[in-house]
């Protein structure tokens, strides 16, 4: 009887053991894969703000200042919103794309007064149509690659869950 004791202890212990296990990779899958959800939405929120801004129509006042086919007329809260939007959901967008956008955008900025501006209603960036496209390609391709990821991680379960120690 007390054999039979030790040995139902010890097996409740290692049952006890291995769905803490299983449990935590549980957790750990769950966690990746919000993770992936989260990164993909950011970057479909981004790349939609993106489109919108290549997509917006000029008005007949700004034809002297914007050529439609190089040049992009961003308003100062589109502008304000992609910084605060890449600020606030830096976890989930990777810095260099958006540190690399704004640098290129920086180089094609028209300087104008600081009226002039007012009365423009935003940024103008001269011969910038190609960096904004080529942006929204490139979150396109990162979305799809994440989908991949997503699909891939909800697949295969133990794979991507190894045990990680970190040394604080």
């Amino acid at each position: 009887m007390l054999f039979g004791l030790i040995l139902g202890s010890c097996l409740t212990i290692a049952g006890i053991f291995i769905y803490k296990i299983y449990d935590e990779n549980r957790y750990k899958k769950r966690l990746a894969i919000e993770k992936l959800i989260r990164e993909i939405e950011a970057r479909n929120t981004l790349n939609q703000k993106i489109i919108e801004i290549l997509n917006r129509p000029i008005a007949g006042d700004d034809t002297d200042l914007i050529s439609p086919q190089n040049d992009v007329k961003v308003p100062f809260y589109d502008y304000n919103f992609l910084k605060n939007y890449s600020s606030m959901y830096n976890l989930y967008l990777p810095t260099y794309y958006l540190n690399t956008f704004f640098k290129k955008l920086s180089h094609h900025l028209a300087v104008f007064d600081d009226e002039q501006d007012l009365k423009n209603g935003g940024y103008i960036f001269k011969e910038s149509r190609p960096i904004f496209e080529n942006f929204s390609i490139e979150i396109t391709d990162d979305i799809e690659t994440k989908k991949r990821a997503l699909n891939q991680a909800q697949n295969i379960y133990p794979a991507l869950l190894k045990r990680q120690h970190y040394d604080i």
